[in-house]
């Protein structure tokens, strides 16, 4: 995943701008659900390596980037199952985390330092509202601007199933593309036959995988 140089607006809290609600890094979990660059934030944290600080992952819309939050969550040995006192601890990179501890209790009710982060946890009432809460504080905000529906629709599509990813969709778009060129020049077509042809196998392979996205859903 290449890093990108997109322009900051300040006045928007990186989470926000790039749709990452939980700022994760990039990665494997990114990627899965769409993450395609990242850049460096530059917050003088020292974590990124060489001075710059932070890595932030960039998503095309919240619901992928709350697909990715949940996921690493709920999968990634650092995390996974452990109490929420020590999984934020290695989240934030040991950035006042007793802060981050106490945020958290005070706007997620009935959870606690000690509460689990098990399966159990993210299918029940309080992942939504942990998830929300912990978006708001990696922003500075009260909240952020991603609607409710995007947080239902973000747990659903990560306990059904995995997604198909771009980069899996791309391959296949451009395998498909490559064979009907080949075969086009192998049977003497004229270029606007082959032109014609790979726009209709590659519109065949999107519409295939659009199909089994929305199954997967």
């Amino acid at each position: 995943m290449p890093e990108v140089h997109i322009p900051r607006d300040h006045s928007v809290p990186a989470a926000v701008q790039f749709k990452n609600p939980g700022a994760m890094w990039p990665g494997v979990v990114a990627t899965k659900w769409g993450s395609t660059k990242w850049q460096y934030l530059s917050d003088g944290t020292g974590q990124g390596g060489g001075g710059h600080g932070n890595k932030i992952a960039i998503f095309d819309n919240w619901v992928d980037g709350i697909c990715a939050q949940l996921d690493l969550w709920r999968t990634s040995p650092n995390y996974k199952n452990k109490k929420f006192k020590d999984a934020i601890n290695i989240w934030d990179g040991g950035n006042h985390t007793p802060d981050y501890i106490a945020h958290v209790e005070k706007r997620v009710p009935g959870m606690t330092g000690e509460t689990v982060m098990d399966d159990a946890f993210w299918r029940g009432p309080m992942a939504m509202a942990f998830l929300k809460v912990q978006a708001a504080h990696e922003a500075g905000r009260p909240s952020i601007p991603a609607p409710d529906a995007d947080w239902i629709e973000a747990q659903r599509r990560v306990f059904a199933g995995k997604p198909i990813s771009k980069t899996t969709k791309g391959t296949a778009g451009v395998v498909v593309a490559a064979g009907t060129v080949a075969a086009g020049v192998h049977q003497g077509w004229s270029v606007p036959e082959i032109v014609l042809a790979v726009f209709i196998a590659v519109g065949i392979v999107a519409a295939v995988f659009f199909l089994i996205r929305n199954i997967n859903k």
